[in-house]
Formats: C-alpha cells, sequence, structure tokens
C-alpha cells in the first residue's frame, strides 16, 4: 500500500502518535503523558505529527490504533478516531493489540513480556517468544494477572524474559525480585503498532491481529446512579 501512514496509541496514560512511510520508515512521532486528556488533545496532536512529517490528512493511505488491552476510555477514543478517518477519509484502517505488537519490534531473540498497568497489582500482560523475522509465537496469551504470580510463570522457563510497558514503572519493586525478568522501555510507541499492522497485513494467517475490535480483557466500571440506572 503505498502513501504514508498515521498510527495512535490511546491505550495508556501516554499518547503517543506517529506517521510513517509505506516502508516502515518514521517520518513523524510525537509522545505526551496526558492521563484523562485524550480525547482533547488527540486532534491537534494528529494535525502536528502531520505538519511535521508533511503530510497532508486526505494523504494518508491507511490509519492503524492500539485495539487494546489498556485503558477502557482511551481504547474507545482511539477506535472512534479510526471510524472517523476511515469515514472521513476512506482510508484503510486497522486495529493492532498492543502487546503483540510491543513484543514484534523487539530485534533480540528470546522470552518478551509486555505488561500494561492496570491498577491495584494488577497488569494487561502476554509472554512471547521472538525468533528471528517471525511474528512473535504466544507463550501465555494476553490476559489480566496479579503481577506477582505473572512473575512467578517466569521461573519456569529458566530464561530470561524482558518486560515492556508503563507496569515497568508501577510495578518495578514487585518485578526487580524475579530472577528471570529483565526491565525494558516503559513507554510504547504508535509506530510499533504501525510496523506490525504493515507486516501483518501481508501474512493471510494473522488477519485477525487486525480487527478494529476492542480487546478489552475484563468488563469496563460503570458508575451507578443514585436512580438505579
Amino acid at each position: 500500500m503505498s502513501g504514508p501512514w498515521l498510527c495512535l496509541d490511546t491505550a495508556t496514560e501516554v499518547l503517543s502518535v506517529a506517521v510513517l512511510g509505506p516502508d516502515g520508515g518514521l517520518l513523524a512521532e510525537i509522545s505526551r503523558h496526558a492521563p484523562r486528556r485524550h480525547s482533547s488533545i488527540l486532534v491537534p496532536t494528529i494535525d502536528e505529527a502531520l505538519r511535521l512529517a508533511g503530510v497532508r490528512r486526505t494523504g494518508i493511505a491507511a490509519a492503524v490504533a492500539n485495539r487494546g488491552p489498556g485503558s477502557y476510555t482511551g481504547l474507545r477514543i482511539g477506535l472512534a478516531a479510526l471510524e472517523a478517518l476511515r469515514d472521513g477519509l476512506g482510508c484503510a484502517v486497522y486495529g493492532v493489540p498492543g502487546l503483540l505488537a510491543a513484543a514484534s519490534a523487539q530485534a533480540q531473540d528470546g522470552l518478551v513480556a509486555p505488561m500494561l498497568d492496570a491498577r491495584r497489582q494488577d497488569a494487561f500482560c502476554a509472554l512471547y517468544e521472538v525468533r528471528g523475522d517471525a511474528l512473535p509465537r504466544e507463550v501465555l496469551e494476553p490476559a489480566l494477572r496479579e503481577v506477582s504470580s505473572f512473575c512467578e510463570e517466569f521461573t519456569r522457563f529458566g530464561r530470561p524474559v524482558l518486560c515492556l510497558g508503563d507496569a515497568v514503572r508501577t510495578h518495578r519493586e514487585i518485578l526487580k525480585t524475579s530472577e528471570s525478568a529483565r526491565l525494558g522501555a516503559v513507554d510504547l510507541r504508535a509506530a510499533d503498532l504501525g510496523r506490525f499492522a504493515q507486516r501483518a497485513r501481508e501474512e493471510a494467517t494473522t488477519a485477525d491481529a487486525l480487527s478494529t475490535a476492542a480487546l478489552y480483557l475484563r468488563p469496563a466500571t460503570v458508575p451507578v446512579r443514585p436512580d438505579g440506572r
């Protein structure tokens, strides 16, 4: 697919927007720590990234967003933006599983555990085997897990496990108790979502990975009004 790709990650407190060339080359990328502000700054950040990349909105060939897991509200904002871009510009849109994309971005072979903070002592996490140019192999499926229990799983593999994501910052002390855990990048990148989508769309076996259906992994907590509605 020719033309630039717009990539959005709204799954965590860090908003990340990137513009890639059709070959995966980075044209522009902006990351902002913006808790509970994604809805107000997403469009201005997209416009800024496109300006830095020298790309008009009408020139976007495809748009990519993180489909989860992550913040319930954040995921909805990103996926709604995909729908707006598809309807307004007619570009192709792809939803990308963020944990798998983060593992796919790692150049070194081995076990990779992307982890997103889910508050309390929990994280949205998964374990993948990265080997060569192949897409990562799922070892433990994405799920909401207690961080200490997830770390205990590492010992049965007898190898180092590279931990990524904002849970590395939030649960650093727990992770440091594991002899197998190796602490990696805290903030995940929208560019990694786009590069994963560019790879995955070429492989028929990964078609489901590019669904735009949200991957929440747990029900949203909906406040109950005094009248019970």
